[in-house]
């Protein structure tokens, strides 16, 4: 009986090792990353409530005189709670500080050093899709309007905001990002 009761146990305790939970793991030993899914786009009601940006890593300089000029700029307007950007009517601004001057996230200083302002149509324009989803690419240069790139400073604060057409009010950058704009190698 001992002996029928051990085979039993035996075939028991098999059975269950081999009901083990299988775990996949990529090559270098982690968990496998999770199936993407298509975004789900806000609803055609949705309003632009958040602002956020990208820039190229440094400005570039558009007219070989070694001084950066130009930043390329993405900027993605968001409907919170709603993951994914939308498109929405409006104009962007720009503006850049000395460091320190920008004043607060929603409410600049009173003396940039630059502007800029795209307006509805040039917005419309500049409508493009990044694998973030719906985003608008912008030039800020400091050459426009006949201006120069040269800057007192080497480095700026950058403050932003959408100005929706239908009059809601602006929608600021979280935040205030600083840029180098490094003149020639000495």
């Amino acid at each position: 009986m001992n002996a029928a009761v051990a085979t039993l146990g035996g075939i028991v305790l098999c059975m269950s090792l081999s009901a083990c939970q299988t775990t996949i793991t990529t090559a270098d030993g982690s968990a496998p990353v999770p199936r993407p899914t298509n975004p789900v786009a806000p609803p055609s009601s949705a309003k632009p409530n958040a602002l956020a940006i990208t820039f190229a890593p440094k400005p570039s300089d558009t007219n070989g005189n070694q001084r950066p000029d130009s930043l390329q700029v993405t900027a993605y307007l968001f409907s919170r709670p709603h993951p994914s950007p939308l498109f929405a009517e409006g104009a962007f601004h720009f503006a850049i500080y000395r460091l320190g001057e920008s004043g607060m996230p929603d409410k600049r200083g009173p003396d940039p050093l630059r502007e800029w302002s795209f307006d509805a149509a040039f917005v419309q324009g500049a409508r493009s899709n990044s694998l973030a989803g719906p985003c608008h690419e912008l030039v800020l240069s400091l050459l426009e309007a006949g201006g120069s790139d040269t800057l007192p400073v080497e480095s700026v604060d950058l403050v932003a905001w959408f100005e929706p057409s239908d009059g809601s009010g602006p929608v600021w950058l979280r935040g205030i990002r600083s840029v180098q704009f490094q003149g020639p190698l000495r």
